[in-house]
């Protein structure tokens, strides 16, 4: 039987939980911003207005402010990102007891024993998606596919308020030629460790000769179940 995994990421969550709180903050540009006087100032998350202005997740704040002038700093509320996470658990348990959380604010849905219950993963994505909105007030993208890697790629792929879908049938099509730098276990590390050449999955997947690499690399690609292993070793 072929798995059903849906990867559920609330947008933008810090700055839309502030936003859902202060309603004058809608349509504005936000970020959620460590305390400066702590030597904490750097940004935490930011609204997706800010993010048109090129504000950066984890740049500090006189370098978003340099790019937002009126960017709004607001301090973070860990109390109530708790209480909202859990908030969105509980629509996740109505579906599934099959939950592994990523963070506060994303989590992976195995329903693969729901669908006789309540339909398709795409109904279920689709619902948990409406449902996010009406009862809780905040959206959420939501990756659809047959394993871990795959829904998380998939809830990467459109945001904000989205669901992709990514098939046993079609993930050739959407995916081979992402580059790896987009995979969940490619690092930043690992992406930088390539040859100034930018590598997509599939040429990765279809490299065999290490003189494709740096002289003397090497490329390994291992899938094991819900992991997709990118290895490179130096000489």
């Amino acid at each position: 039987m072929t798995r059903a995994i849906l990867h559920c990421d609330l947008n933008s969550f810090y700055a839309s939980v502030e936003i859902f709180l202060d309603p004058t903050l809608k349509g504005k540009a936000v970020a959620v911003c460590g305390s400066v006087e702590d030597r904490h100032g750097i940004v935490l998350a930011k609204s997706d207005a800010a993010k048109k202005m090129g504000v950066s997740t984890g740049e500090a704040v006189w370098q978003a402010k340099e790019k937002c002038p009126d960017l709004i700093v607001v301090p973070p509320h860990y109390d109530q990102y708790l209480k909202f996470s859990k908030l969105a658990r509980k629509i996740y348990e109505d579906y599934t007891d099959m939950i592994e959380p990523f963070g506060i604010d994303e989590c992976w849905l195995d329903v693969t024993g729901s669908t006789r219950l309540f339909g398709s993963p795409e109904h279920i994505g689709m619902e948990i998606k409406e449902r996010m909105k009406k009862e809780v007030g905040l959206s959420i993208s939501v990756g659809v596919s047959f394993n871990k890697i795959f829904a998380k790629l998939g809830s990467d792929m459109k945001k904000p308020d989205a669901m992709t879908v990514i098939s046993k049938e079609t993930f050739r099509e959407q995916i081979w030629s992402l580059p790896a730098s987009d995979m969940l276990v490619v690092g930043r590390a690992t992406g930088n460790s390539f040859m100034t050449q930018a590598y997509s999955l599939s040429e990765m997947l279809h490299i065999a000769n290490p003189k494709d690499l740096r002289a003397g690399w090497v490329l390994t690609v291992c899938c094991c179940g819900d992991m997709l292993m990118v290895l490179t070793i130096p000489p």
